[in-house]
């Protein structure tokens, strides 16, 4: 049975169209890759760093991601990040996604992230662990859902786009 590709491919602006303008997106590089397991589902871990930008202010990034290769080709990740603002606010998010490697060495994934703030810094400059701040610019960021779509070229130059979960 042959699929019309270009069917997928507006279905997917369609459902970007819905979605709007990303609220996090992140330019990361590749800094370390290690083999983790080489049996039934090889495994390895892939360490990076970044710039970024959430809710229109530039951050930095620094996570590991761990793919994992199923039987039926696809790539199952799961990946810790922080993002850390000029402001000293400190943003974490979980990531889980399927992806494939494509054949020019690429890899393409989607999936779900969320974002948490561990430490709210309040506006006299002191750190709290209390979920209740609301005196950051970034609160509006804890507990935040998001789906996503990343690219990596065959160099480790990541491209991720979020969007918020409505």
């Amino acid at each position: 049975m042959q699929t019309d590709s270009s069917n997928s491919k507006n279905d997917s602006n369609d459902i970007l169209g819905i979605l709007g303008s990303p609220f996090y997106t992140e330019s990361t590089k590749s800094t370390n890759i290690r083999v983790t397991n080489i049996d039934v589902n090889p495994t390895v871990e892939v360490t990076y760093t970044g710039n970024s930008s959430i809710g229109g202010s530039s951050t930095q990034t620094i996570g590991t991601i761990v793919d994992k290769m199923n039987t039926d080709g696809t790539i199952s990740s799961k990946g810790l990040a922080i993002i850390l603002t000029a402001s000293g606010q400190v943003i974490t998010y979980r990531s889980e996604s399927i992806g494939t490697y494509n054949p020019d060495g690429s890899f393409s994934d989607s999936g779900v992230m969320s974002f948490n703030l561990p430490l709210k810094i309040n506006s006299s400059g002191s750190t709290s662990f209390s979920s209740n701040s609301t005196n950051s610019l970034y609160t509006q960021f804890d507990n935040l859902l998001g789906i996503y779509k990343k690219t990596v070229d065959p160099d480790g130059n990541g491209l991720t786009k979020v969007w918020k979960w409505k």
